[in-house]
């Protein structure tokens, strides 16, 4: 009896995180708790009887909220070098580039070559991609930053931008939903300008970020994150 009662406390008592992550198919899907990331986050975190909860956010909102506490996480969207956030060990790496259409023929082989094209990229962006990108662009009177990534692609088709910037699994991800696998191949011309980068989650205390690198280690050592990758390999 008296176990029964512990174990029912225990479950009355189980931690629960709040996630602010925004959508980016295939990493976070329209419903956040769906996607690859939110696959890793809870699984790591099962492994320290830790439960998760996520909301659909901004990547702005997603900063403001950790910092303050009213959110305990935050996925990719918050500045590595905030001093008063935790980061977490690589949850995934990120390539960011620059799409183009490749009927356009247009040519960006460096930074430099985007400070004089209309630029579509992600919220936060100046911020994210690092000094030598802010400098590019800092004189760049057509640059702007879109909060639904999902906009980037139809934008670039209806001529709104010549350039987008996105991840490339992202990029993948929009190109074939909007228009298959073997037109978006032809469609589009891709410019690899920025380094592949490690992910992390941002977290406003430190022993929950030391937690979910437990929990990483965890499953990365017993296979569940390898099987996770599989599966969206194609998505």
């Amino acid at each position: 009896m008296l176990l029964s009662g512990a174990l029912m406390s225990w479950e009355v008592q189980a931690l629960e995180l709040l996630f602010h992550f925004s959508a980016l198919p295939p990493y976070v899907k329209e419903d956040p708790r769906q996607g690859l990331v939110p696959e890793i986050v809870t699984k790591a975190f099962a492994t320290q009887g830790i439960q998760c909860r996520f909301i659909r956010s901004n990547n702005k909102r997603m900063e403001t909220e950790v910092e303050a506490g009213t959110a305990d996480a935050g996925f990719a969207g918050i500045p590595v070098n905030n001093p008063k956030i935790f980061f977490s060990d690589s949850v995934i790496d990120f390539e960011n580039v620059a799409i183009t259409l490749s009927s356009k023929n247009v040519q960006i082989n460096s930074l430099s070559d985007l400070s004089d094209k209309k630029i579509v990229a992600f919220s936060n962006a100046q911020r994210v991609l690092g000094p030598q990108f802010a400098q590019a662009i800092k004189n760049n009177p057509s640059y702007s930053e879109v909060g639904d990534q999902a906009s980037q692609l139809p934008m670039l088709d209806a001529g709104r931008g010549d350039v987008i910037l996105l991840d490339l699994r992202a990029f993948q991800y929009f190109a074939r939903l909007l228009h298959g696998k073997t037109e978006a191949k032809s469609r589009y011309a891709v410019h690899h300008l920025f380094k592949p980068t490690p992910r992390l989650l941002g977290f406003h205390k430190s022993e929950y970020r030391d937690q979910f690198n437990k929990g990483l280690k965890a499953i990365q050592k017993n296979g569940e994150y390898a099987s996770i990758l599989d599966n969206y390999r194609n998505d």
